[in-house]
């Protein structure tokens, strides 16, 4: 992520973020919720801007390669409205059905982002062959070309932006958003060299390169969805557990830690484990070591931890 990006983030955040102490790394819910929001509202108002500006100009100069363009970008709203829905239902309280609250859904919000990257690859590839068949050149002026190439930059840089806000709430719904942005503008670059390649009589290049943009596409949803699925259906990550296994040892009394498990539910994490301890301790000794672990962990990883204990002999 470049230095420019991070700035434009920055400053986005300070000025619609209200009381969030470290903007580069945010875990609490409603922070999160306001990073998507704020990703999800910029990639609105950016694709209905380029949308409109892009078909003005595809009815002043004619242009049909334009005008499919704007069409492209309008549709990837439909994206955004779902990272908004997404984290708007995760953040709905804990029920008897569901005592760790929705968190999930902003997974299956990734996964129905992922599901549509996948489609737009399809299609492109669908499209890429057609244009290899047909053999006709594309329309357009330079000033067409320019129109597309600026319009590439733009989405190049939303696309930017969020993945910075997703990676700093580690969100891959807004990752996932962000792909989405990144096929318009190459979906733009295409139609310009396609512009281009056709007034020298090159009119299947445009053709060859979609299918490689379009693999590329594919392979992208493909490896979000078995992110995102793999997340849902309970991934461990062994870097949190030796973390969590460090902190807890580094409580005093504490002689081991063991069986550690990680939920996650999205906006929050659930942490069950056990520790052993002295069984000469109290068990008021006990439970205050467990107390002190808990608050240690949940401090350090931002966690909600259970901490169960197991009472040893010292030569165990």
């Amino acid at each position: 992520m470049n230095a420019f990006t991070r700035s434009i983030t920055d400053f986005l955040i300070r000025n619609t973020q209200k009381n969030v102490e470290d903007i580069y790394e945010v875990n609490d819910p409603v922070q999160r919720q306001g990073f998507a929001y704020l990703e999800a509202w910029m990639s609105i108002i950016g694709n209905v801007v380029l949308a409109i500006v892009k078909f003005v100009f595809g009815f002043m100069l004619n242009s049909i390669s334009l005008i499919a363009d704007a069409v492209h970008t309008a549709s990837d709203v439909l994206t955004s409205l779902v990272v908004i829905l997404g984290f708007k239902l995760s953040s709905l309280p804990a029920d008897e059905k569901h005592p760790h609250g929705h968190g999930r859904i902003e997974f299956i919000a990734t996964l129905v982002i992922a599901i549509m990257l996948i489609i737009v690859g399809v299609k492109f590839g669908f499209s890429s062959y057609e244009r290899l068949k047909a053999n006709t050149p594309v329309q357009g002026s330079y000033l067409v070309v320019g129109v597309m190439l600026l319009a590439a930059l733009l989405k190049e840089l939303m696309s930017q932006i969020s993945i910075d806000l997703g990676q700093r709430i580690s969100s891959g719904t807004l990752i996932a958003d962000a792909w989405h942005h990144r096929t318009d503008a190459i979906a733009s670059v295409l139609v310009a060299i396609a512009i281009l390649a056709s007034g020298f009589g090159y009119y299947k290049v445009d053709a060859i390169l979609g299918f490689g943009v379009s693999a590329l596409i594919i392979w992208t949803g493909m490896e979000i969805f078995s992110d995102s699925a793999s997340k849902l259906i309970g991934e461990t990550n062994q870097e949190d557990i030796a973390a969590i296994e460090q902190l807890a040892l580094s409580v005093s009394g504490v002689a081991d830690a063991h069986d550690i498990a990680i939920h996650d539910y999205g906006n929050s994490k659930h942490v069950v484990m056990h520790i052993e301890v002295d069984e000469k301790l109290t068990v008021i000794e006990a439970h205050s070591i467990a107390e002190r672990v808990e608050h240690m962990v949940n401090q350090n990883m931002w966690v909600t931890t259970t901490v169960h204990v197991d009472r040893v002999g010292s030569s165990s």
